[in-house]
């Protein structure tokens, strides 16, 4: 996974519910400022809205480049996950990304068979074929599978995920509760740090339950620096 399409993988740490026992997915559209290092590289925008089939959900993630990021790329990269709750967990269907490039080389497209137990498509012009395991994700859904188990009361753990033709599985730690300032507003947060083994970057989480554990502000680290990071500026829910 490159750079750019990490960042828009992180982008996607988002879900609106209400914060009863039971994860209960809401629409809405959240809108993000981004920075690599301390410079601005655009806004990043994210959507739940429902399927067109019943019981189905879009996550939908647009990355538009700003400041900096304008000198290397005008393109909008898109990710779209569609993808239900089953037993009151995610499960996603189906997933795509498009890079806003042309030559389309850093596209992916996945579809999960759930009753076959694979997950088959294409990532970057090469075949995918993954067995699917329990709680399997795709890059935008994994981390409101993540969200749905904080509303349910469930601790943060291992999350498997697609990431191209390999299935990696993320572990989740609760460290803090912290009070921070948004663009948005001021939040109470829990921040969650999620990493993989073998991996020395990490994602910092923090997660408002008011907003139904969306996150608020994220940050990606590698062997200790921030490269990336990103803060809430507009909230607003979907019908």
């Amino acid at each position: 996974m490159n750079t750019r399409t990490r960042v828009l993988a992180i982008a996607a740490l988002a879900m609106a519910a209400s914060p009863a026992a039971a994860a209960e997915l809401r629409p809405f559209v959240a809108s993000y400022s981004a920075k690599y290092t301390w410079l601005s590289v655009g806004e990043i925008r994210l959507e739940l809205r429902r399927g067109p089939a019943p019981d189905t959900w879009v996550w939908e993630t647009q990355g538009d480049p700003g400041g900096i990021a304008r000198l290397v790329t005008s393109a909008t990269l898109v990710q779209t996950s569609r993808l239900e709750l089953h037993e009151g967990r995610v499960r996603p269907l189906e997933f795509k990304l498009d890079d806003g490039v042309a030559s389309r080389q850093e596209d992916i497209s996945l579809g999960f068979d759930w009753i076959r137990g694979r997950v088959t498509g294409s990532a970057k012009g090469k075949p995918v074929d993954v067995e699917l395991v329990p709680d399997t994700q795709d890059p935008v859904s994994f981390n409101l599978a993540l969200m749905t188990a904080m509303q349910d009361g469930r601790p943060p753990g291992p999350l498997p995920m697609v990431d191209g033709p390999k299935l990696k599985t993320y572990q989740q730690k609760q460290v803090r509760s912290e009070r921070i300032k948004t663009p948005a507003g001021t939040f109470d947060t829990v921040l969650i740090v999620s990493s993989r083994e073998g991996s020395d970057r990490e994602a910092h989480m923090w997660l408002a339950p008011e907003l139904g554990y969306l996150p608020v502000q994220v940050e990606q680290y590698r062997k200790g620096k921030r490269l990336f990071a990103m803060y809430l500026e507009r909230y607003r829910p979907g019908t």
